[in-house]
């Protein structure tokens, strides 16, 4: 049997940990400090709700079934395991400091059961047990871990599919039953129907499910050739092919990035390897460098200060942010991405790029602020690339270079004729 642990309440507002040893009175600020940000929009919600279905449909597939349970996943996943009698739980790492703490907890309320908790090492292309150096000695600039990754380590062949064992009708009724119970809930009815909406200004449409992410694998490399030309492509703004779109299933773990490495790999021997298809193998290793980053950093990973300690841009200015997330800033290429992102989920790289300097380093506003409207608005959320990239644009992240994007000058050399800005925001 497998299980999912949905969020409990995902319209909880968005909280910053507040410094160690801080007064009360500024522990209580900075948890003030994020203004209507809520943890998961419906959109990011309705996103992993669809990958639920499709793992759903997948596990029913082999004679057993999926139990969506909603709660604090401590209490749910031991008493579910208890409830069943089973002996071992299994799941993969989410490496930041909640999550550690989260898994910490799992382990610790199933050996009360008599149950063992296995945390599998699969959610980057490298294994953590195959660097060349242990994660407190992780390279600070990327260039450093990339050469030592490139010349030093294998990439492994993605597991298989495991098989399932069949259920029994009781306990597929059962599970049946509580998921259908939990999925009823009006907030998930409506992050569904959000998640099945599109806009038609959006050239792209995301759907959770894993046989959605495949698809997106065999249109992109085989079908377009898409991959072939990728580098050259990379900074688009507008279109469905210019990227290729697997980071949501990524975030998710519904593709893996091992699955995607094998696939690169496939596509240069059947078809053609260039700088092109090298520069989507170099893109994954930049995730793991960020899924190690959080690793290594922990704690110091969410901090105003960043990983070096430095000073940051900091105001807390609430209208200048909310104008930010809701595209009335009047800069018009940073109005048009984050319009973009409110109504999609989605983001091009060099969208992101813009509107984070522009936040951080042109209005000199809290980098988090942005950090967390992005949690909470992109369905390709991933904790270390997020919180890492913005770190990198705020200039308190491992690599201090200026950062700071002339989001004009942007706007002229990769929408020259104004299109993206005149689709989301016409003058």
């Amino acid at each position: 049997m497998g299980a999912v642990v949905l969020p409990m309440d995902p319209s909880a507002p968005f909280t910053l940990a507040p410094a160690r040893g801080a007064p009360a009175a500024a522990r209580d600020a900075v948890r003030r400090a994020v203004p209507h940000v809520p943890r998961w929009s419906p959109r990011r919600l309705g996103h992993l709700l669809r990958a639920v279905e499709g793992l759903r449909a997948e596990w029913r597939a082999a004679g057993s079934e999926l139990f969506v349970l909603r709660g604090d996943p401590v209490e749910c996943v031991a008493s579910l395991a208890a409830e069943l009698g089973a002996c071992e739980v299994h799941t993969a790492p989410c490496p930041a400091f909640d999550e550690l703490r989260e898994n910490a907890g799992v382990a610790h309320a199933l050996a009360g059961h008599g149950a063992k908790l296995h945390v599998h090492d699969e959610t980057t292309m490298i294994a953590a047990s195959d660097l060349p150096f242990g994660i407190a000695e992780l390279p600070e600039v990327f260039s450093s871990f990339r050469r030592l990754v490139e010349r030093g380590c294998r990439v492994r062949a993605p597991l298989p599919v495991p098989a399932i064992r069949e259920a029994s009708d009781a306990t597929r009724a059962l599970a049946a039953a509580r998921s259908e119970a939990t999925l009823a809930a009006p907030d998930l009815a409506e992050a569904r129907a959000v998640a099945a909406s599109h806009d038609p200004r959006s050239s792209f449409a995301s759907d959770g499910a894993r046989a959605a992410g495949l698809a997106r694998i065999r249109q992109w490399f085989w079908h377009g050739d898409c991959v072939s030309r990728y580098k050259e492509t990379r900074d688009g703004l507008l279109g469905a092919d210019f990227s290729s779109r697997l980071s949501p299933w990524l975030a998710l773990g519904t593709l893996s990035p091992r699955e995607v490495a094998a696939e690169i790999r496939r596509y240069e021997s059947e078809r053609t390897a260039n700088d092109s298809t090298y520069w989507l193998f170099f893109e994954l290793l930049w995730r793991d460098y960020f899924h190690f980053w959080v690793r290594r950093w922990q704690g110091r990973a969410f901090k105003a200060s960043g990983v070096l300690g430095r000073t940051p841009c900091g105001a807390q200015d609430h209208d200048a942010f909310i104008a930010w997330c809701q595209g009335t800033t009047g800069e018009p290429f940073v109005d048009a991405s984050m319009r973009e992102l409110r109504a999609t989920g989605q983001l091009s790289n060099r969208a992101r790029q813009n509107v984070a300097s522009w936040l951080a380093r042109t209005a000199g506003i809290d980098w988090r602020w942005g950090a967390a409207w992005f949690e909470s608005q992109l369905i390709d959320f991933d904790v270390g690339p997020n919180w890492g990239n913005w770190q990198y644009v705020a200039g308190v992240g491992n690599d201090p270079r200026n950062r700071v994007f002339d989001v004009r000058g942007q706007a002229e050399r990769y929408d020259r004729d104004g299109a993206y800005r005149a689709r989301w925001a016409p003058a």
